[in-house]
């Protein structure tokens, strides 16, 4: 069994709930919810099942009912949060990105192997069965040689400009937010041997990323990735991977239920792979497994990953000058 505790009581911590909810595993168990506010950790956990909403952030990794943290606040505090949890001998599933820059990864980490608990980054893209299904064609060469991928990420955030997506002291714009997601999937696909990195972003008004483009460049430059990500231009959340005898495309890649195969000459395969509930049990079922297990890092999303993902974002904001007073 593993007893879950939520950091957190805002819309993303309220997915996981849910998805636990829906799972009905009596084996996993929302165990309890931590907020600043405890009022609003008390509605939490009364409108989404959760045995018990503690007091304080302390007193609930402190509880010997919790066995796992789910860190679900802003990312400036995700380092803060897990780093307690972890010294606390808890167990940990971080939202993405798991901290601020790779030095506060390299530091969880070591947390992590010093106290012997699981950690990992909440990139709950890699286990969704469409993200399966995408690999398997790609490791079974239908597209050949994967030569090219494109990926855009924008929406409109709501509240320009006052809400947390261009505050620059809860660590707003684009990439930490959204561009995350492109870049560990064109990594997942293409690899770490990346040559050259050019890249573009708009800083706007308080001083965050509003939209931002990269173009990784693999072998010489004759592989690329280019990856295009906003808050302020709503362009959708499509993907591209195209190889030497076709291409995937994968709408809304970071949730998606829906790819298409389109080889060279043939008729286009469709595959739609619905979520049993909201997406987020495949990666709650994969994370409890590593735990009972006794592993305190997941095969499927190493620590090295997330490591290497966080040294490109912070290669791109210093390309860009973008330095956040958390860090």
């Amino acid at each position: 069994m593993v007893r879950w505790g939520i950091a957190g009581a805002g819309g993303i911590a309220e997915v996981f709930a849910k998805a636990v909810t829906g799972m009905k595993d009596k084996e996993i168990v929302l165990a309890g919810i931590a907020s600043r506010n405890y009022g609003k950790a008390y509605k939490f956990a009364k409108k989404n099942g959760v045995k018990k909403a503690y007091e304080s952030f302390e007193a609930m990794i402190t509880s010997d009912d919790i066995d796992a943290v789910y860190v679900a606040v802003p990312h400036p505090w995700h380092c803060e949060y897990a780093a307690a949890a972890l010294k606390a001998k808890k167990h940990v599933l971080c939202e993405k990105p798991m901290a601020m820059n790779g030095a506060q990864v390299q530091y969880l980490i070591d947390l992590a192997y010093d106290n012997n608990v699981f950690l990992m980054e909440n990139m709950w893209t890699r286990f969704l069965p469409i993200t399966k299904q995408v690999r398997t064609w790609i490791e079974d060469g239908e597209i050949g040689e994967v030569r090219m991928m494109l990926a855009n990420f924008g929406f409109t955030a709501e509240g320009y400009p006052d809400t947390r997506w261009f505050n620059k002291n809860l660590g707003g714009g684009a990439l930490l937010d959204v561009g995350v997601y492109p870049i560990s999937y064109t990594t997942m696909i293409m690899g770490f041997d990346i040559d050259d990195i050019q890249t573009c972003a708009y800083i706007g008004e308080t001083g965050v990323d509003e939209h931002m483009n990269v173009l990784l460049k693999y072998r010489g430059g004759r592989f690329v990735s280019n990856i295009s990500c906003s808050v302020v231009n709503d362009f959708g959340s499509d993907m591209i991977i195209s190889g030497e005898y076709g291409r995937i495309e994968i709408d809304n890649f970071q949730r998606s239920e829906r790819a298409v195969l389109y080889k060279n000459g043939e008729e286009p395969i469709e595959v739609s792979l619905l979520h049993e509930i909201n997406g987020f049990e495949y990666v709650i079922r994969d994370v409890c497994h590593c735990i009972e297990l006794g592993e305190i890092e997941n095969p499927r999303l190493p620590w090295v990953v997330t490591l290497e993902n966080m040294r490109i974002m912070d290669r791109l904001r210093q390309m860009w000058g973008l330095y956040y007073p958390c860090e």
